[in-house]
């Protein structure tokens, strides 16, 4: 039988957990027998450790007991049919599977997250942008106009996922049983799409995995003066270390 935990990281967002706690144990009633599926939850409103500093722990604690691990934020639903849909997967050479990830309220599609790999020029760009408060405020709404993205793509390799749900394999797994992110939040989606590369392995989109997105809650509630300098430290960090 195959084993997936699936960690939540929560913050003040007890209701929008109780809604993705209810979807995941629909989607395991379809698959009991086959899939064992295991919940933690990470809870940041007690202490906030970010989203990878509330989440690691607990992966590096018990990740290499499952098939599947996936670290995700709670505003999120299941369909009845993901860990179905998860079992016909051949999963072979992935380490990271991206589901089809839509956000009702603004008709977009999350994945394909990033089709390519970053080039010197877009961190040059990134850190410009989160360098200013105005101009992060600016860039982050005419990023929303931009990229909306009401298309389903066809399944295929891509280069990072979106981090509002990170699905690993096995293959991931073994080759990294503990994991330790170097700040506290955001560039989640680069620095594991870099360890899956690092690994020889794929990440791999999958529009029949279907999720829906509810809204940010956990970001929801910060600052845009402190996203934006969270976005520079991790931009910076990931940067020295890979690129």
């Amino acid at each position: 039988m195959k084993k997936i935990l699936l960690i939540c990281v929560t913050y003040h967002s007890d209701k929008e957990l109780q809604a993705f706690m209810e979807s995941v144990h629909r989607a395991a009633k379809v698959v009991e027998g086959q899939m064992a599926v295991d919940i933690q939850v990470a809870d940041n409103g007690k202490e906030n450790l970010g989203y990878l500093g509330g989440a690691l722990p607990i992966y590096n604690k018990y990740a290499k007991e499952y098939d599947y691990v996936s670290i995700s934020n709670v505003d999120l639903e299941l369909a009845p049919d993901f860990f179905e849909q998860l079992l016909r997967i051949d999963t072979r050479g992935i380490g990271w599977t991206a589901p089809d990830i839509y956000t009702e309220k603004i008709d977009r599609h999350e994945n394909p997250h990033m089709l390519s790999r970053p080039t010197k020029r877009n961190f040059f760009i990134w850190n410009s942008i989160y360098s200013s408060t105005w101009i992060y405020r600016m860039y982050h709404a005419l990023h929303l106009l931009k990229n909306k993205n009401s298309k389903v793509y066809p399944a295929c390799e891509i280069y990072a996922g979106h981090g509002s749900f990170m699905l690993f394999t096995k293959a991931f797994i073994d080759q990294y049983p503990e994991l330790h992110y170097p700040t506290f939040m955001y560039g989640e989606e680069i620095y594991m799409a870099e360890l899956v590369r690092a690994a020889q392995l794929k990440v791999r989109y999958i529009p029949t995995l279907l999720i829906a997105n509810t809204g940010n809650i956990s970001t929801g509630l910060i600052n845009q003066a402190q996203k934006s300098q969270w976005s520079k430290e991790s931009l910076r960090a990931i940067q020295k270390d890979f690129f």
